[in-house]
């Protein structure tokens, strides 16, 4: 029924250009919607060279959320809009400038804001040491969520319920080294990170005004599992007895180097811990479902299928000395 229908973007803004959710993003949309005008938006200026190297045909910009000139410059004309955020982003500011920006534009037509909390958790329920930490998801992203619901713009959030499969071979962490994998415990549900954009990009292709103002929670449908499971499956595809150790000192450990380096934070290796001690007592609150099947039309990838892709480069890694 037309009611339901919405203008399809011409054009197409991706904050977090350079990340594993926006790259594949613009690199569906490039195949998919060629006469899609996109611009592709990083906070880090010596981003925007790499950018307009593997992008030749898209506009690059930076995409500053504290700096309200120019993000109004940035989000000016665009009609869809993806945004995934820096970790330790203040909400409060960048959301606020956000739609400061684009209510001065007044272009939006479709917006797409990733989250990562549980779906239903009352505020008052999450531990004291991640509030006292302050720059955690789950205690800015709702923050996020609240300023954008009152903004009433046109905002769909993709709230990723799951873990990434790709974090093993992310360079951030070390998770693996040779026959062994360290990273606490929990049960969580899984997911690729390119089908997150890929499903961003159908949705704002769509002409299907329904998507509008919903919040869903996006996962694999298939994998809840735990770390220790994801390494026995592992073993299993790659011939390798992995060791798993989830313990505090192993993942103090682990992050000791990047503290020293300077590119963690004093106090992340505490926070991580705990964070994961909350995920784990609440775990019963994610729910596997279709969504992300019905959006892509397919079946999602899997953790056997994403161990078997990048079957040589987990062996690297994870090949006994």
């Amino acid at each position: 029924m037309t009611e339901f229908t919405k203008k399809i973007p011409a054009s197409i803004g991706i904050f977090g250009a350079t990340g594993h959710i926006g790259t594949p993003m613009a690199r569906w949309l490039r195949y998919n919607a060629p006469g899609t005008r996109l611009r592709l938006m990083t906070s880090n200026p010596g981003s925007v060279a790499g950018l307009q190297q593997a992008f030749p045909d898209c506009e690059v910009a930076i995409g500053d959320f504290y700096d309200l000139p120019g993000l109004t410059k940035a989000v000016d004309g665009l009609e869809g809009l993806f945004v995934v955020p820096p970790n330790g982003t203040r909400e409060e500011v960048a959301m606020t400038n956000l739609v400061d920006a684009l209510k001065r534009s007044g272009s939006l037509v479709h917006m797409i804001r990733t989250l990562g909390i549980f779906p239903h958790m009352n505020p008052r329920r999450i531990p004291a040491e991640l509030v006292q930490m302050g720059m955690g998801l789950e205690v800015q992203h709702p923050i996020a969520r609240r300023i954008l619901e009152d903004s009433d713009l046109p905002v769909t959030f993709f709230n990723l319920g799951a873990s990434f499969l790709d974090n093993f071979l992310r360079p951030r962490f070390e998770m693996l080294s040779p026959g062994k994998v360290t990273w606490p415990d929990r049960r969580v549900p899984m997911i690729d990170p390119r089908e997150i954009g890929e499903a961003a990009a159908r949705i704002l292709l769509s002409d299907n005004a329904r998507h509008i103002h919903q919040f869903q929670t996006l996962n694999n449908g298939s994998d809840y599992i735990t770390m220790g499971e994801m390494v026995r499956i592992m073993s299993e595809e790659l011939l390798i007895d992995i060791e798993h150790d989830s313990s505090k000192e192993g993942l103090f450990a682990l992050l000791e180097p990047a503290v020293r380096a300077g590119k963690v934070r004093e106090g992340m290796p505490e926070y991580l811990w705990n964070f994961f001690r909350y995920e784990d007592a609440n775990d019963v609150a994610w729910v596997l479902n279709d969504f992300l099947e019905r959006t892509l039309g397919r079946k999602p990838n899997t953790v056997r299928g994403w161990i078997r892709e990048h079957r040589e480069q987990l062996r690297a890694k994870l090949r006994p000395a």
